[in-house]
């Protein structure tokens, strides 16, 4: 099961804000090891290009998942506000 996921299992323990700060913490971990191993490619040619390749697309489709949470959260947020009480 992907690192992202990890704290679900547990939910009934953690809060929701412990759930989504450990899935941004893991969308932003992908990034720095994105810019961490493009930079050691740039430097040192015996890391593969593959390698560069899949870690650039795990941290797009972690931002991608992160920006949908997001909007998911803004939409929501906007639903609750236009209710009447």
């Amino acid at each position: 099961m992907p690192k992202v996921y990890e704290g679900i299992k547990e939910q009934g323990q953690k809060s929701f804000q412990d759930i989504l700060k450990a899935a941004f913490d893991s969308a932003n971990k992908m990034q720095n090891d994105y810019d961490e191993i493009l930079k050691r490619q740039l430097v040192d040619e015996s890391i593969n290009i593959h390698d560069v390749v899949i870690a650039g697309e795990k941290a797009k489709l972690s931002l991608e998942l992160t920006l949908q949470i997001r909007n998911k959260a803004i939409e929501a947020y906007q639903e609750i506000m236009r209710m009447q009480v």
